[in-house]
């Protein structure tokens, strides 16, 4: 009932903050297209500013990566950094978390080489945020274990600083083959 009244009154008097608000109203019962349609509302009105647009995105792509939508999230980022320079850091940082976490089908190769992207987004995270740095590298040493062995990458005629395009999960980027050393 509360919601619907609050949501009766947005259609009558739309404004960002009571956009945002019905986001996360929405986001807590756990409606999911509710919540996105809200955030959007408040992303696209004329009422914020460019870092006001890139706060909401990139809670956006925390909130889409929680509820499974990597695709979502990642464009989401994209866009949040794009807007406001300043989120570059902890927005690569993110990306590259969700290169990390993707499950790509394929042969041997093409099951692993969204770790060769996740860790580009943490050589970027780090170099956009020095503070970053402990945690990318971190994540670096995390993802690179799971980088082919020289043999098995040579096996799919692919060697060490071939450029090689990605597509898993919606997304799609384009990184450099890395074997394990």
């Amino acid at each position: 009932l509360f919601l619907k009244s609050v949501t009766t009154m947005y259609s009558k008097e739309p404004s960002a903050t009571s956009a945002y608000y019905l986001y996360r109203l929405n986001a807590g019962r756990n409606d999911f297209d509710a919540a996105v349609k809200y955030m959007e509302e408040a992303i696209n009105s004329d009422e914020t500013d460019a870092a006001a647009d890139a706060g909401y995105l990139y809670e956006l792509a925390t909130y889409c990566i929680k509820n499974g939508n990597n695709s979502k999230a990642y464009s989401s980022v994209q866009k949040a950094i794009e807007l406001d320079p300043s989120l570059a850091g902890k927005g690569y940082m993110l990306m590259g978390t969700i290169w990390g976490s993707l499950v790509c089908p394929g042969n041997e190769i093409e099951k692993r080489a969204q770790y060769w992207v996740a860790v580009d987004f943490m050589i970027k995270a780090k170099n956009a945020d020095e503070t970053l740095a402990e945690d990318a590298n971190n994540y670096i040493r995390q993802y690179s274990n799971y980088f082919p062995q020289t043999a098995e990458a040579f096996m799919y005629d692919f060697t060490d600083g071939q450029s090689y395009t990605v597509s898993c999960g919606g997304m799609r980027a384009t990184t450099t083959v890395r074997t394990q050393k």
